[in-house]
């Protein structure tokens, strides 16, 4: 006797009972999943973009899924890119816009063959079903799919209901998911601090006990995932998570044994993160920041070693030292990570100059001048900002410093010109790129010539 595997069945919410509209997706991915249902191919928007829009939350990116291809994507779109080895995307480009489009996938089969943890790998290029690929997905929040068809959302993972919950839950056991890739355990941190959810008991239970795994994720996804846990306005829920969790044992192991040796230490460090947090709500802080602040408190206690470690036999340099016990700090961590020079340079030079700005500046002086018109200014203001939460005792003087860089800073003298730019963080990979020799400026360009400006001795 032969039996039927019954289909699976999907959760399927009219139009009437959910809050998504067209009007609020980006019309460049209405245009791909229409042009896709047009020919017949089933088209989903996937991801994130359903439950931020379900959120009420402006998704930063619009992900389709498609049962098409990616030699049939890029037949249908001539403005289409393949990338990717293992599993190959579709990046269909609308100007500086980008929508990725992936054909289903399905997750490994049993057949398949184990990797020295015991798991099972097998190659990406598996295309499956909707349901397939939503089961493959990391989070329940994550696996819904909104058809534009007829304007419902397909849920195979009960994902609405966790949405409603405020909670963050793998798709399947999460001691299996957690260990075919440990990132998701810093995924599901980020995601319950930005979106102010719980992570189930299950997950947390997991989380603590594979935290270790992290070391076999790769360095470099692991130094991406390190900058996604600065979530704006809620840097310090994400890192507290990490903290208690297990997981910054095994990112930032120095940070994460200081901060366990005294209670003190890391409320030193909650305080800290809680002021980038309250100066985030006003206005968007860069990465340099929030890690200068990070690292602060136990930099500080750097510095006062060298204080006394120097003893009164030297006159003590305090910006010489914070720059020395900050690049002392951040080596170990850089060398390891490798995290882009323009992000730990510019922290580094944050941590050293932001008590300049405790001083008045003066107007006449060309040093002060040459600082507010020096690429790295904008971060100091705002690392200055936190800073004056942490000591309002410093008389600090920012609105000063603000009204002079508007009156003499670079936007200053290009009025309302739209194509200018602000002077470049000089720690970037382009700002430090030699220009071609043909397109130096020479020396004699900028001297008078003499058949136009007669010699100060002719004049005589």
């Amino acid at each position: 006797m032969f039996f039927l595997r019954k289909k699976p069945k999907a959760k399927i919410i009219p139009r009437s009972e959910h809050t998504l509209s067209r009007r609020d997706i980006d019309p460049e991915a209405i245009k791909v999943l229409y042009r896709l249902s047009s020919l017949d191919y089933e088209a989903y928007l996937v991801g994130g973009s359903v439950r931020d829009l379900l959120l009420g939350r402006k998704p930063k990116d619009f992900d389709i899924g498609t049962n098409a291809r990616p030699n049939e994507i890029k037949h249908i779109f001539r403005n289409c890119y393949l990338v990717g080895k293992r599993f190959r995307l579709a990046h269909i480009v609308y100007g500086k816009k980008v929508i990725e489009t992936a054909t289903f996938r399905k997750a490994p089969s049993p057949n398949a063959v184990q990797d020295e943890h015991g798991l099972y790998q097998s190659e990406d290029n598996t295309f499956g079903t909707p349901h397939e690929d939503a089961l493959r997905r990391d989070f329940t929040i994550n696996g819904l799919f909104y058809d534009i068809k007829n304007f419902t959302i397909i849920d195979y993972v009960n994902g609405l209901k966790d949405l409603k919950d405020k909670c963050i839950r793998s798709i399947g056991d999460p001691c299996i998911r957690f260990r075919e890739d440990p990132v998701r355990m810093m995924r599901a941190v980020r995601f319950a601090a930005k979106l102010g959810f719980e992570i189930c008991p299950a997950d947390i239970k997991a989380m603590r006990r594979y935290a270790h795994e992290l070391a076999n994720a790769s360095v470099s996804r692991l130094c991406e995932e390190i900058q996604r846990l600065f979530v704006p306005g809620a840097t310090e829920r994400s890192i507290r998570l990490a903290y208690e969790n297990g997981l910054l044992d095994t990112l930032l192991p120095t940070l994460h044994q200081w901060m366990k040796a005294k209670p003190e230490n890391s409320e030193k460090v909650w305080k800290a993160l809680r002021a980038v947090d309250t100066v985030a709500q006003t206005q968007e802080l860069s990465n340099s920041v929030t890690f200068a602040m990070l690292f602060q408190p136990l930099i500080a206690e750097t510095v006062e070693h060298i204080r006394e470690k120097q003893g009164h036999f030297k006159r003590f340099n305090l910006a010489h030292a914070k720059r020395h016990a900050a690049e002392k700090v951040f080596t170990p961590i850089v060398k390891f990570y490798r995290f882009p020079r323009a992000l730990w340079m510019t922290a580094v030079d944050i941590l050293e100059l932001s008590d300049r700005l405790t001083s008045t500046p003066d107007t006449t002086s060309g040093r002060d001048i040459r600082f507010i018109n020096h690429g790295l200014f904008p971060e100091i203001l705002q690392g200055a900002e936190v800073f004056s939460i942490l000591k309002p005792e410093l008389s600090w003087q920012l609105d000063i410093w603000k009204k002079l860089y508007h009156k003499a800073g670079p936007a200053s003298r290009h009025g309302d010109d739209d194509n200018f730019i602000l002077p470049a963080n000089p720690h970037t990979r382009r700002a430090r790129r030699r220009r071609p020799l043909n397109k130096r400026r020479r020396k004699s360009d900028s001297l008078p010539s003499a058949s136009n400006e007669t010699s100060p001795q002719s004049r005589s």
